[in-house]
């Protein structure tokens, strides 16, 4: 039986695309949303484990990130010392004693349920996606309002969490970052409860605090659309894919030939690309779980 893995974190993809889709935030209710995908009880377990390692977890707050050498300890393998493998019982103190919120990083990369939550969302909309996960103490805030250069699903796996979205940048002149001027109006203030999903369109301001006594736990699913350096990288390649002229001195003629051959290389990869099919492209390059794979 094929997944349709938006449809489980937007319930309906035709009217999510037709209505929200770089427009609007919207609280979504999926009939079979994919909390199960990872658990905060797995999340104990994988901490238990001792093998997840900077800068894949991380421990922040609203003013920043906790440097490593708070959470991590080293460790001999194959005679070598290597470091940056975090100690859960020191994570653990930190979520307890200073109300930081643990951040998992590029979560679809080392788990398998959640890279094949991510790869089908990313094959529905056509977009690289890429998970993060981040677990909140009650009553707090992981991190400040900011600007994400991507459109963000946020899947609430346990506990609630506030979130506050204001509107997208006033014009292009802006980066991915802390927002420390007026964010704008306020279009959505809503409390997440498990099995809800908020999306956030791309480069709208917002923040989001744990509600209650309990953590909130939460999988954000950040959709990262192709850039100018992405299309430039991209015809690089095409451009570079031609013919193979051997690498060898070449008198005058062989050399006015060799570049007459490139160029006409050039121009027929040009005349044979539309603008569109060069973002097509792109935006599967960036799809590709692995560098250098199409």
């Amino acid at each position: 039986m094929t997944v349709n893995w938006l449809e489980r974190c937007v319930a309906d993809s035709r009217q999510f695309l037709a209505t929200h889709w770089r427009t609007a935030p919207a609280v979504l209710r999926p009939h079979d949303p994919p909390v199960d995908v990872l658990t905060t009880a797995e999340l104990d377990g994988l901490l238990d484990h001792g093998l997840l390692k900077a800068p894949y977890v991380n421990l922040v707050h609203e003013h920043g990130q906790l440097p490593a050498h708070r959470f991590c300890v080293p460790r001999v393998v194959l005679g070598e010392v290597v470091e940056d493998y975090a100690d859960a019982a020191a994570v653990r103190a930190l979520i307890r004693d200073e109300r930081a919120t643990l951040l998992l990083r590029y979560v679809d990369q080392w788990h398998r349920g959640v890279r094949t939550l991510a790869q089908g969302v990313g094959k529905e909309l056509g977009r690289q996606v890429e998970a993060f996960f981040f677990l909140t103490p009650g009553g707090t805030q992981g991190r400040p309002v900011h600007r994400d250069d991507a459109d963000v699903l946020a899947i609430q796996i346990s506990g609630a969490k506030r979130w506050r979205v204001h509107g997208g940048p006033a014009d292009g002149n802006w980066e991915p970052a802390r927002e420390d001027g007026d964010p704008g109006e306020l279009l959505l203030d809503t409390v997440l409860r498990p099995g809800e999903v908020l999306y956030v369109p791309r480069g709208f301001a917002h923040r989001a605090s744990a509600v209650g006594d309990s953590p909130s736990a939460h999988l954000s699913l950040t959709v990262r659309e192709a850039g100018t350096a992405h299309l430039y990288a991209l015809l690089q390649a095409l451009l570079h894919d031609g013919p193979d002229l051997g690498d060898r001195p070449l008198g005058d003629a062989a050399l006015a030939g060799a570049a007459g051959a490139l160029l006409a290389h050039c121009r027929r990869t040009l005349e044979t690309i539309t603008p569109e099919e060069l973002v097509e492209q792109a935006r599967t390059v960036m799809r590709c779980p692995l560098p250098g794979t199409v």
